[in-house]
């Protein structure tokens, strides 16, 4: 017997995502599309990563254990890989983004003390739309395949585009950045104030005991970095004043130029951590999930990811903006996340029965993207911009 009609009868969301998926995954068993498609529109609907809120979205027609079952039939769908589904799509998706330079994030999460997990994602409008993931055990060792992982989405992106990595500092190390050298991206990275550099004045000297003045930038082009390391590359400093007033400066590692633009495009890395927010706890509920097994924690990735894409397209298609005056450090409104956006847009839609068709990928936002950074500022672009 199906379930019962709900209370308000509204339509699926497997009417805007079918076709979009259909348009962007490669051919699949006509099976394991169905299955993954159904798992996208249910991860949506529910605003959930858990097995049970999944199983009560529209897509599953049956009985409530039934579609319990169903749903842990699809995250064991074996055919249901990074590299048979998720990549490919992502191969698709990107090619049809009209960037030129790309900002790309990497950090790290984890699910309590079961696994740990490291994100790669796309910054724009305030998150970072997942392209990566690698899932690990909390003893096990990563860096390795952490930089497989980037040589296999480099792989994905366009060869004529330009790329920026912003990443903390658990990744500045010399085989990270020989990593990125090889793969000819640009880097952003945050270095520990405990981090040796040779400059011509001082010799080798700790970050943290060079001379620094607020509110002043200091630049030390090509010095070499980490002692036993031939590694040369741009590091930046900045002291300024936290809204608590305490003092505090960022030390940043860079192949690029050394200008202030470096801080602004580092504070975007922050924007990681917001996606991190909405997969555990704001909005997915990831973090409450028993799913333990590697792979079947990446098949509840990838409908994760193509999820945020999905709801980030609809976002920017409609999206709120609040009205900012950039000559006042009094508390202004705060923009709606564009993910949360989607949905709200999605749901509204759901329930008129008139489901919209996904719009053509947008050109992501990052500089021009108009945010608050408390403590730096800076006009870019027609933005105001702050430093984190």
């Amino acid at each position: 017997m199906n379930q019962s009609a709900p209370l308000y009868d509204m339509a699926s969301t497997l009417e805007t995502l079918e076709p979009w998926l259909e348009q962007h995954l490669p051919k699949l068993e006509p099976v394991a599309q169905r299955h993954f498609t159904h798992l996208v529109a249910g991860i949506i609907e529910q605003q959930s990563l858990l097995i049970r809120a999944i199983a009560a979205a529209s897509p599953f027609q049956a009985e409530p254990e039934s579609n319990y079952t169903q749903v842990q039939r699809i995250i064991r769908d074996t055919r249901l890989s990074l590299e048979q589904v998720y990549y490919p799509f992502l191969e698709q998706l990107l090619a049809a983004l009209p960037d030129e330079h790309i900002f790309l994030t990497m950090d790290q999460t984890n699910h309590g003390q079961d696994f740990n997990l490291v994100l790669v994602g796309w910054a724009s409008d305030g998150v970072s739309l997942p392209l990566g993931f690698l899932v690990y055990a909390t003893d096990a060792e990563w860096a390795d395949e952490a930089r497989l992982l980037l040589k296999r989405l480099d792989a994905l992106i366009p060869t004529d585009r330009t790329l920026t990595l912003l990443a903390d500092r658990g990744h500045a190390g010399d085989p990270f950045v020989a990593c990125l050298e090889e793969l000819n991206w640009g880097y952003i990275i945050r270095l520990p104030e405990a981090t040796w550099i040779e400059t011509e004045r001082d010799g080798w000297s700790e970050l943290r005991h060079l001379r620094q003045r607020r509110d002043r930038l200091r630049v030390f082009r090509q010095v070499r970095i980490w002692k036993g390391s031939k590694r040369r590359a741009t590091v930046c400093l900045y002291r300024t004043r936290t809204a608590d007033g305490k003092m505090t400066t960022w030390y940043l590692l860079t192949n690029l130029e050394g200008e202030q633009t470096r801080f602004l495009e580092y504070a975007c890395r922050w924007w990681q951590e917001c996606t991190h927010k909405l997969l555990k706890s704001a909005l997915f509920e990831w973090e409450r999930g028993r799913v333990l097994k590697p792979e079947r924690v990446a098949v509840l990735l990838m409908g994760f990811g193509c999820a945020c894409w999905a709801l980030w397209m609809l976002g920017r298609s409609n999206e709120r903006v609040s009205q900012r005056k950039p000559s006042t450090t009094r508390t202004q409104p705060r923009r709606q996340n564009i993910i949360k956006r989607g949905w709200d847009l999605l749901q509204a839609a759901r329930k008129r029965r008139r489901m919209p068709q996904l719009p053509s990928p947008p050109a992501s936002r990052v500089l021009n993207y108009q945010r608050r950074f408390p403590g730096f500022r800076l006009s870019c672009d027609a933005a105001w911009v702050e430093l984190w």
